[in-house]
């Protein structure tokens, strides 16, 4: 006789197993959160047994003279119940002999689980209970809230999801090292505490830009197969994105002018701006009736403070204190808003001006537009707009552009390549494509 002490379903546990008198070859058992199967091997014959959550008595008996058609003897005995990978059960459609525990009227013939399923990944649906009629929540919430995910389940839905063998060996390899490293049994419960542990952890164990936005990605696989949202790992990742692409457009550096030759540039237009705030300080008349020195003063100081927006975006661009349906820039909520610009169908772009001295001069044009010609009528188009700027500076804002650019690209700076991004509308691809023009002399 074997006697099995204190199942516990919850956790998983069995406090004993007890062998009275008897010799057996093999016992192997499978404990989920809903089901107990213990299978005997004894002469090479086999008994096996179920038992239900809501069945269980605080002592199982099995009596081992009942057996069943002979089988294969099983090399290796397993002693323990296995939590991430399931036994594999030696017979999968005999029926289990009957025990002399009274089982409930009306039992439906147990059906074996399917072979090598990990321990978990079927929802539970529990029969009802006489005594208690009356379910308050539907039972496939309450199976969601305590599902675990553990490292075999985890491999076995990313196999699921890619097809790939050397993708699947790289994502898997990854997910198990965190997961051996934080020694969190469940996936759900790793993923959702330790989300910046993980990419810290990452980052420390390697050097390589490439390589750490690979690791993030295989983690992040996980996430999105479990249905977790992570905007940690999605912005890490996009981090590491534009460093690569970095690095690749270094590669293009042997068509490309000096650094010396866009700094150039930049101090040029520093040097004008310079001046011009001087002619405007000691000629109050100037910025009280908005005169072009005045106007070109604000775009080169929103050029060189923020970043080069488009001519186009500029030319009927108004001075307001309330947001309205065209480009303006509002002194109110020290914004400049661009709805009208080549990639709008990305949506309103929007600036915020921090520049006091700059917010001040706007002020005074409340009402105007940000650039007019001598006649204090609009330009009719950016290529005229753009002759006045070439005529007055000597270079076309593009030059400037990519004078600008360049500087952000080879500094390096992942946030201030954004920020580039975003006011002149385009991609980081088009920076390094169109506007990526001066590097380091070699």
């Amino acid at each position: 006789m074997i006697k099995i002490t204190n199942l516990n379903f919850q956790n998983q546990t069995i406090e004993n197993i007890d062998v009275d008198g008897e010799s057996i070859n093999s016992l192997e058992i499978k404990l989920t959160k809903t089901k107990f199967n213990i299978v005997i091997i004894k002469d090479g014959k086999s008994i096996k047994k179920e038992i239900k959550k809501k069945n269980v008595p605080e002592i199982v008996d099995l009596v081992m003279d009942e057996v069943e058609e002979e089988i294969e003897e099983v090399a290796e005995p397993v002693v323990e119940p296995v939590e991430e990978e399931p036994v594999v059960e030696p017979v999968v459609e005999e029926p289990f002999v009957k025990e002399p525990v009274v089982e409930p009227v009306g039992e439906e013939p147990v059906i074996e689980e399917p072979v090598g399923e990990p321990v978990g990944e079927e929802p539970v649906i529990e029969e009802p209970v006489i005594e208690e009629p009356v379910v308050e929540e539907p039972i496939m919430e309450v199976e969601e809230e305590h599902v675990m995910i553990t490292l075999g389940k985890m491999k076995d839905l990313l196999k699921q999801h890619i097809p790939k063998k050397n993708t699947f060996d790289t994502y898997f390899r990854t997910i198990q090292q965190v997961y051996h490293y934080f020694k969190i049994e469940d996936m759900n419960e790793l993923l959702k505490t330790k989300e910046q542990d993980i990419i810290d952890y990452i980052e420390k164990q390697y050097n390589n830009n490439s390589t750490i936005k690979g690791k993030l990605c295989s983690i992040y696989k996980a996430y999105k197969i479990l249905n977790l949202e992570s905007e940690l790992f999605k912005n890490r990742i996009d981090h590491y994105a534009v460093i690569q692409n970095v690095d690749k457009d270094k590669n293009k550096e042997a068509t490309k002018k000096t650094t010396e030759e866009g700094e150039f540039i930049i101090k040029h237009f520093n040097d004008k701006l310079e001046e011009l705030g001087k002619i405007i300080q000691t000629d109050n008349d100037l910025i009280n009736h908005w005169s072009q020195e005045v106007q070109l003063y604000c775009i080169l100081k929103i050029y060189l403070t923020y970043g080069v927006l488009r001519p186009s975006e500029l030319i009927d661009c108004k001075i307001t204190d309330t947001d309205c349906d065209d480009n303006h820039i509002n002194v109110s909520t020290k914004q400049i808003v661009i709805h009208h610009h080549k990639n709008d169908r990305k949506g309103t772009k929007i600036i915020d001006i921090d520049d006091k001295k700059l917010l001040g001069i706007l002020r005074v044009g409340l009402n105007k537009y940000v650039i007019t010609n001598n006649h204090n009528e609009l330009y009719q188009s950016s290529s005229a707009f753009t002759k006045l700027f070439n005529t007055k500076f000597g270079y076309n804002p593009y030059d400037l552009r990519k004078a600008i650019s360049s500087k952000c690209i080879t500094d390096g700076n992942v946030d201030e390549i954004k920020k580039l991004e975003h006011i002149q509308s385009h991609s980081l691809q088009v920076i390094l494509d169109n506007y990526n023009i001066y590097t380091k002399a070699s």
